[in-house]
């Protein structure tokens, strides 16, 4: 059972004037946006466009584990977005509150690596595509096999790190299921980073094209499709920390949310965001400025963007 954990939101009295406004997206040099003391930089009250901009709501399960519901997916993300003493330049580590980061062990990617038969997400990749082409991205990604089915991702960050694992279920004809483990906690000290992160290279920071993704198995399947470009994903909209999305400052990004109004629309909000902290980001609107019922009626609404990959590539 979950239950909602209790925050005050009160004014920071000092005035930050160098953050990028996440409401006008403008520069603060008049101090008209107020933080919330506590919060990242980017919660807060604007005076000039009378705006606010609020942390989630958090909940937590009998064993302190956090949660917040993601309204794009429509289901709990464990990746919490905030925490009272995170900042831009802070990470979950550097926190007292929070344990060391620890690393998963690189021989254990290997293990799940080697597991036969193949989870359900890889066999359906080799009846849709070559082969060559699923050995490619099974070995850049590192992606894993459970004797259950599951299909392993590995959050390895920018120093090849291993920081974290999800396991998702699939079924047979790739259409992802409501189950999934997490096995390592930010309690234990496991902290999320983007996946595919380890594929950055800082020589091509300025001239290559990072595309951003929420899901892992759309970043996989884009891989696939466009392999000239890096593809990434940050599991859920409300899963890009500052943290986490340290590594892409420098790079060229392109950021592509679901196709539906609210994704688009959540999506703008984070690209002011992600400016706001110095990563060069932009955004690739697919419903092109249609509404959810223009795109219902189009079949076009929430469509599987590996579908829409095959439209248009």
């Amino acid at each position: 059972m979950l239950t909602k954990i209790e925050r005050t939101l009160k004014f920071d009295n000092r005035r930050n004037f160098k953050i990028i406004t996440p409401c006008c997206g403008k520069p603060n040099i008049d101090g008209k946006f107020v933080n919330y003391k506590g919060f990242p930089l980017i919660y807060g009250y604007c005076h000039s466009c009378g705006k606010s901009t609020t942390p989630p709501t958090l909940y937590k399960d009998n064993k302190g584990q956090e949660y917040q519901w993601n309204e794009i997916t429509n289901s709990w993300d464990t990746d919490v977005v905030i925490s009272p003493t995170q900042s831009f330049s802070e990470n979950f580590s550097s926190t007292s509150n929070n344990p060391d980061q620890q690393f998963i062990p690189e021989s254990l990617i290997w293990k799940y690596y080697e597991v036969a038969p193949e989870n359900n997400l890889l066999q359906y990749l080799r009846k849709s595509y070559s082969h060559e082409d699923v050995n490619r991205v099974k070995e850049d990604y590192a992606l894993g096999s459970t004797k259950d089915g599951g299909t392993v991702f590995w959050l390895i960050n920018e120093g090849l790190q291993v920081q974290k694992n999800k396991i998702c279920y699939y079924q047979e004809d790739g259409k992802r299921t409501n189950r999934f483990k997490a096995p390592y906690k930010n309690n234990d000290g496991y902290y999320s980073c983007l996946f595919g992160a380890h594929l950055l290279k800082p020589i091509k920071k300025g001239t290559d094209l990072v595309i951003l993704v929420e899901s892992e198995k759309t970043a996989v399947v884009g891989a696939i499709f466009l392999p000239k470009f890096t593809w990434l994903a940050f599991g859920g909209l409300n899963g890009l920390t500052a943290a986490k999305s340290a590594c892409l400052i420098g790079h060229k990004v392109l950021l592509v949310p679901d196709i539906s109004e609210k994704a688009v629309s959540v999506a703008y909000d984070k690209v002011t965001y992600l400016s706001s902290i110095g990563v060069n980001a932009k955004i690739w609107d697919m419903t092109e400025g249609k509404g959810d019922d223009e795109l219902e009626a189009l079949n076009l609404y929430n469509m599987d963007l590996e579908d829409f990959f095959r439209v248009i590539i």
